[in-house]
């Protein structure tokens, strides 16, 4: 497996809120009027002068369209035949005949247009990567690709064995069994498939956020981690929940993030502690501008299973899990069911459960697909319901 990437892809302008910077620290010089300057070819700087990272609308030349900048307008036109129209100081921008309004207007500054860095990566498709001297570039990714993509993880694995139920189910164990049946259902569906892992192997945690990302290479995607709960000393407690992205809240979510990162490293081999948390930062901002779609997922997954699963809906929660912390997508983690408590430790090990369960599971990603802003403009691909 590759190793964890070491540049940092931003996809939104809160990266100095989140580090704790001014915004005058970050303000890179001007570019001129062709968003060159002196960044390096296929880049451009990040401006910070206006409270939110933006960069020439020039850059999306890099993915192939056409940008015409007039004053203090301009138009840029996709191969696909997307057209857009910007104009200077107004949050409002036409994609073809429809109105999208922006966080942040874009803005004229020393004979260049800035757009927020979000609209660059939404309209590229492809990631954004920030390097040391402060200049963001388009990853190059195969822009033709129009294939809708899941990354299935299934947690643990190898020396890693996960929860263990009183009964001798391994958490591993069923991960990998649902996983292999979830990549069947969604190959069949027409999905191009990828599985962190599809053998009894220990892969690192923070690699396959990472792995995921690789793999998308600029396709409309989505994350998918699989795991089952544990809660020793309550082998009552039963019932399936999935997980975003985000701070816990309570003092579940901090236990279930404890138990899902005991496995992570605290850093890296050969980084410093200082370099593990600015890693894990960027994570976070990353999958901030996933988080709605990460939370519509993950509502999608938790009503499809509820018309499989016999144990109670425990709902969408959240915490900060390596796992997906530094895949650049919608990306979720699901607790099937609870190995500690009798009965869901025995439905959990059924292949007739794991058919069930990834039916229900692929039928959530189809009805996610069909509204997700990035795959459209694709095509259908497979069946969606």
């Amino acid at each position: 497996m590759m190793a964890r990437p070491r540049r940092a892809r931003i996809c939104c302008g809160v990266l100095c809120a989140l580090l704790g910077l001014t915004a005058s620290a970050h303000a890179q010089a001007p570019v001129s009027a062709e968003g060159a300057g002196s960044a390096p070819e296929g880049s451009a700087p990040v401006q910070w002068d206006r409270g939110f990272a933006a960069a020439s609308i020039g850059l999306l030349r890099v993915s192939g369209w056409d940008v015409i900048v007039d004053g203090d307008s301009a138009t840029a036109r996709n191969p696909d035949g997307t057209l857009l129209r910007v104009r200077a100081a107004s949050p409002f921008v036409f994609r073809n005949d429809e109105l999208l309004q922006l966080a942040d207007a874009p803005y004229r500054a020393a004979g260049a247009l800035f757009v927020p860095l979000q609209l660059l990566g939404e309209l590229a498709g492809e990631p954004l990567a920030l390097d040391a001297s402060g200049h963001v570039s388009l990853l190059a990714t195969n822009r033709t690709a129009p294939d809708r993509m899941v990354v299935i993880d299934a947690g643990h694995g190898g020396r890693d064995l996960g929860a263990l139920g009183y009964g001798g189910v391994r958490e591993k164990d069923v991960a990998l069994a649902l996983a292999l049946e979830l990549a069947r259902e969604l190959e069949e569906r027409g999905y191009v498939v990828y599985l962190t892992r599809e053998t009894d192997v220990f892969i690192p945690v923070w690699n396959r956020g990472a792995l995921a990302t690789e793999w998308r290479a600029g396709r409309p995607a989505v994350f998918v981690s699989l795991h089952a709960n544990s809660q020793p000393g309550y082998r009552e407690t039963r019932g399936f929940e999935t997980y975003v992205m985000a701070d816990a809240r309570t003092e579940h979510e901090r236990r279930l993030a404890a138990i899902e990162n005991a496995s992570a490293p605290p850093a890296a081999e050969g980084s410093s502690a200082e370099d593990t948390g600015l890693s894990f930062i960027l994570g976070e901002l990353v999958n901030l501008d996933h988080q709605h779609w990460s939370a519509h997922l993950a509502n999608l997954v938790q009503e499809e299973l509820a018309t499989v699963h016999p144990g109670p809906n425990r709902g969408v929660k959240q915490a900060p899990l390596a796992v997906i912390t530094n895949a650049l997508m919608p990306s979720v983690l699901v607790e099937i069911g609870y190995v500690t408590n009798a009965a869901e430790e025995k439905l959990i090990a059924e292949p007739d459960f794991h058919r069930d369960a990834a039916g229900a599971m692929a039928t959530a990603v189809g009805r996610f697909f069909a509204g997700y802003p990035p795959a459209q403009g694709h095509g259908t691909v497979g069946n969606p319901e």
